[in-house]
């Protein structure tokens, strides 16, 4: 059903001077009928690109030079694309894939493409929602919706299609845990009706739907082992960069017990999208300098329109947004990333110049900050990106691009930072990084709100912050808050 022979694939120059890259390099793979396959490596290893040549889209839509022979559901992908509805593909950036209206166009433009009988369609839809969460966002544009919401749409309208041959990249990344406990249920549906599905995770949870698991490594990979022998291997997982475990990370407790005056004041806001959809209601909130902030909560609960309110993206529909005391209405978005280093849910929302170095070095030359060429290249430094200094930030990864936020970020050395879901897509290598980073921003006194949906990161914050539905449904330490949700 899934056959790869000696698989070899590099990308397009990305300019004069500059070499292809070379994602993939000899692999060779075979799932019958009904199998399951997962692929674990660290980023930029191919995991994505792999999935793109098996389903026909590379090089036929990116470009580039292939070799090998590649079969898909018994067609010759690089001669055909297999017929609509064979093959469901998952972008590791979900957001890429949707174009309908409304949620629910999204999951019944598939059905429509296959032909399915109308009278059908509806219930299929109606199915396909509820299995993922989302009957209540049915009228809603997908581009309205969090990260989260966006990965489980773009799996309800693969799963409402219910392919042959299922082709997902990090299917778990960016959902909250009941959001990931239904994504897994949904896939495991799927696997018992006889779709071949070949997977690629960082998380051993999504691991452990395949009973074996190929390791990527630079393009190039072994022949698959048992999942079991795989995830008991910890030290081969840490050393490929594909997981670094909570027993391992730095200590990001406080370095002073005292707090100082409050950096982030929030009264009363509430805020509206223009399409009427109501995101916060009444939202309260006291951060005092130096203070580490966890924020959770069910995707869409209105944690990243929260955040964006601290550097002026969004302005409350009422209410009053205070930063180190001023009110944030009268001040600019660019005034304002003086104080607030803010960084999107989606790393490609903020990446735009034509190199890694101009993108890190963007923030730092429009502020005028001193030592522009030292901070530049330190951020690289820290965040493991000299090397990609000089290529376009979207020939990247998706977790090297959010290396690239980061050090951009880094490079700013704000009082403030506001991360939006900043471990999402990361290997183990980019947590290290991205944790040793938070911890000296701590010792230096720096204040940090960070959006996250994984509950060990939450547990080390000094204070976590519950929303649901856009209210704050709890307020306390993690102890207090971490308790009530188990």
């Amino acid at each position: 059903m899934l056959t790869a022979e000696h698989l070899s694939f590099a990308y397009p120059s990305p300019g004069p001077g500059l070499p292809a890259t070379e994602a993939l390099r000899d692999i060779s793979l075979h799932l019958e009928t009904g199998e399951t396959l997962a692929v674990m490596g660290a980023s930029g290893s191919g995991k994505s690109t792999l999935c793109h040549a098996l389903a026909g889209l590379a090089p036929r839509y990116t470009g580039g030079r292939i070799s090998g022979a590649v079969r898909t559901a018994g067609y010759d992908v690089l001669a055909e694309m297999p017929p609509t509805g064979t093959v469901g593909v998952l972008f590791q950036d979900a957001a890429t894939q949707l174009f309908n209206p409304t949620v629910e166009d999204e999951v019944a433009w598939g059905l429509e493409a296959l032909g399915t009988p109308p009278q059908r369609i509806g219930a299929l839809v109606e199915e396909a929602l509820a299995r993922f969460g989302l009957l209540e966002a049915r009228s809603r544009a997908p581009w309205t919706l969090s990260g989260g919401q966006q990965k489980r749409l773009a799996l309800a309208a693969v799963w409402a299609m219910q392919p042959r041959v299922l082709l997902l990249d990090e299917p778990l990344g960016g959902l909250d845990p009941q959001g990931r406990a239904e994504v897994l249920a949904a896939l495991t549906t799927l696997q018992h009706g006889g779709a071949t599905t070949l997977l690629t995770t960082f998380r051993p949870e999504a691991a452990m739907l395949a009973p074996t698991t190929l390791i990527l490594t630079e393009g190039t990979a072994m022949a698959p082992i048992p999942t079991t022998t795989v995830l008991q291997d910890e030290a081969r997982l840490i050393e490929a960069g594909i997981l670094y475990p909570p027993h391992r990370w730095p200590s990001l407790a406080a370095q002073s017990a005292s707090l100082a005056r409050p950096a982030l004041i929030l009264q009363d806001v509430h805020f509206t999208y223009t399409d009427g959809y109501a995101a916060l209601h009444g939202v309260n909130l006291e951060i005092p300098q130096g203070q580490f902030v966890a924020v959770i909560g069910p995707n869409g609960a209105g944690k990243s329109t929260l955040l964006r309110h601290f550097n002026g993206l969004l302005r409350p529909t009422r209410g009053t947004v205070r930063v180190f005391g001023k009110n944030a209405a009268g001040r600019t978005t660019g005034d304002l990333a003086r104080d607030v280093g803010f960084l999107f849910q989606r790393p490609e929302q903020q990446l735009f110049a034509a190199t890694v170095y101009d993108e890190v070095a963007f923030g730092v030359r429009a502020l005028r900050l001193e030592n522009a060429a030292r901070r530049v290249e330190g951020a690289l430094a820290r965040f493991g990106l000299s090397a990609f200094a000089q290529l376009p930030p979207s020939l990247l990864s998706y977790g090297m691009q959010r290396a690239v936020t980061l050090a951009a970020l880094a490079a700013l050395d704000t009082p403030i930072l506001a991360l939006d879901e900043p471990e999402v897509g990361l290997d183990g290598r980019e947590w290290a990084r991205l944790l040793t980073w938070l911890a000296e921003r701590r010792a230096a006194g720096a204040t940090i709100v960070l959006v996250t949906h994984e509950m060990d990161l939450a547990a080390r914050a000094d204070r976590v912050v519950a929303l649901a539905e856009g209210r704050v449904v709890a307020d306390g330490t993690p102890d207090e808050v971490l308790s009530c949700r188990g």
